[in-house]
């Protein structure tokens, strides 16, 4: 008999108890773990027996950059006078995945410094590709998505969640097994609704493309420094939002959009 002292939340069987923060955060990196190494050790491959005509940076990779004197000999560059020369290189384990020369020039006026800058493809020599070069880091990116979508939308858990006794359910459906493709899909596309607080600083530079004049002059528009700093805030919000309602073990707003919950897998 209860005491009246009970919540709902002790009243509730252990299955419908939210995750927390840590636990999901922790199955999201097992996930990455599983889908991105085995990915990047193929980039690795391809990268050396391509001699760099694909790249890719993403996962665990360590990225290093190394300045360089001046601009490499034969180089083009549609910066005039530019001011830094920069060698990238992304690697695993030492293994290079990706390497890259960013060539820039920063201007300081005030307490304001703004700049341009172009990017160059490198072998893993360090020599200007000579051909061109596939940045396949969208593959990953993708594959992530296919993986993640089509294990909790036919099981409710990929691997990270199952190691971590967690699963993705839809609260309209029970405890059926799975939420779903088209739900578990809305779901992530939920998550990543930060990124339209960036489109109108992107717009602005992608509609300027390669003109590097017209990007000197993009990067000291007040228009344009609002957009981007509204947009940082913005997405930086939306981050917090969803930290603090995990650590609450409150369903955060992309689950809300989904009509679906991360629970306790078991009692």
């Amino acid at each position: 008999m209860s005491d009246g002292a009970s919540t709902d939340a002790e009243r509730r069987p252990c299955y419908w108890r939210r995750a927390g923060f840590w636990r999901r955060a922790a199955a999201w990196l097992v996930d990455c773990s599983v889908v991105l190494i085995p990915l990047q050790i193929v980039i690795v491959v391809l990268f050396a027996w391509t001699n760099g005509r694909i790249q890719g940076s993403f996962g665990f990779v360590l990225r290093t950059c190394t300045p360089l004197a001046a601009l490499p000999p034969g180089l083009q560059t549609k910066i005039p006078d530019p001011t830094s020369f920069v060698d990238c290189r992304s690697s695993l384990l030492g293994a290079g995945t990706s390497r890259y020369l960013i060539v820039s020039r920063s201007e300081t006026q005030g307490a304001t410094t703004t700049g341009v800058f172009e990017t160059f493809w490198l072998d893993p020599s360090g020599q200007l590709a000579q051909l061109p070069v596939y940045n396949a880091s969208w593959i990953a990116v993708l594959v992530l998505l296919v993986y993640v979508v089509g294990m909790e939308g036919l099981r409710g858990q990929t691997l990270g969640k199952r190691l971590l006794g967690i699963r993705t359910v839809a609260l309209s459906g029970g405890r059926t097994i799975g939420t779903g493709i088209y739900r578990a899909l809305a779901r992530r596309l939920a998550m990543m609704l930060f990124v339209l607080a960036a489109l109108p600083s992107w717009a602005m530079a992608a509609w300027i493309g390669d003109d590097t004049a017209a990007a000197s002059r993009l990067v000291v528009d007040p228009t344009y420094w609002a957009a981007s700093i509204a947009g940082t805030a913005l997405s930086v919000a939306w981050f917090v939002w969803i930290a603090v309602s995990m650590m609450r073990k409150r369903d955060p707003i992309y689950d809300r959009i989904a009509g679906t919950a991360v629970l306790h897998a078991s009692p």
